[in-house]
């Protein structure tokens, strides 16, 4: 079972696919709410405590994503890059 709440799941399956990923749209989204009907607030709070906790393994990441990463630890650092050029915006 996923430990990744909604709609935490969702944005990193829209926003963070390794296909599309792209930090100035994601960022546009959020300022302007245009294709983003997600509460800010709320996946900002779930993203920290994914980190925090670490509630997000590399397995589940991927299959969102389809991003490769080689460790635990590698993910937990792009997470907090994530976090931190969300927590730009917001």
């Amino acid at each position: 079972m996923s430990k990744i709440k909604e709609p935490l799941k969702t944005i990193l399956k829209k926003y963070c696919h390794v296909e599309c990923y792209d930090p100035n749209l994601i960022r546009e989204a959020i300022i302007t709410g245009k294709g983003f009907p997600y509460d800010v607030e709320l996946f900002k709070t779930q993203l920290r405590e994914a980190i925090d906790y670490k509630l997000i393994s590399t397995e589940e990441y991927e299959e969102l994503t389809e991003e490769d990463f080689d460790s635990d630890e590698d993910l937990q650092l792009w997470l907090e890059k994530f976090f931190s050029e969300i927590s730009e915006v917001i």
